[in-house]
């Protein structure tokens, strides 16, 4: 596993603001959406990525709080985005990931899947077999 996923800090937002405009593309006459793009980047960018109530060191919710005790616990380097301070965040990760939940974490740009998921995988080994 390479060491670039430890390359975003934990609490470092993604690259979004409230005042960004979503250009057109002429050639579909489509909308981007630089929130969607920004969570698939985010995602490719990093060999595991957590999306999360809170942070790692403050998770806002207990099954946030279990995801990340399992990975902490495998010594995993993750970076983890805090989907609280933007609800389009939330709303645009779970369309592009059909998974309505949060935490949802992904590994080589793949859902692993949210808290249930991965505490079963922690505790039957597979987890750390899917993170190696």
């Amino acid at each position: 596993m390479s060491s670039q996923s430890s390359t975003r800090t934990p609490s470092e937002p993604l690259p979004m603001s409230s005042t960004q405009s979503a250009p057109t593309t002429p050639a579909s006459g489509a909308e981007s959406n630089p929130i969607r793009e920004a969570i698939a980047s985010a995602i490719a960018e990093h060999d595991v990525i957590l999306f999360m109530k809170g942070t790692p060191e403050a998770p806002a919710c207990g099954f946030s709080a279990r995801t990340v005790a399992a990975l902490q616990a495998l010594e995993v380097p993750f970076a983890a985005v805090d989907v609280l301070p933007d609800a389009r965040i939330r709303q645009e990760l779970s369309a592009l990931s059909n998974w309505p939940t949060i935490p949802q974490l992904f590994a080589g740009g793949e859902l692993i899947g949210g808290c249930d998921i991965v505490t079963e995988m922690y505790e039957s080994g597979e987890l750390a077999e899917a993170l190696s």
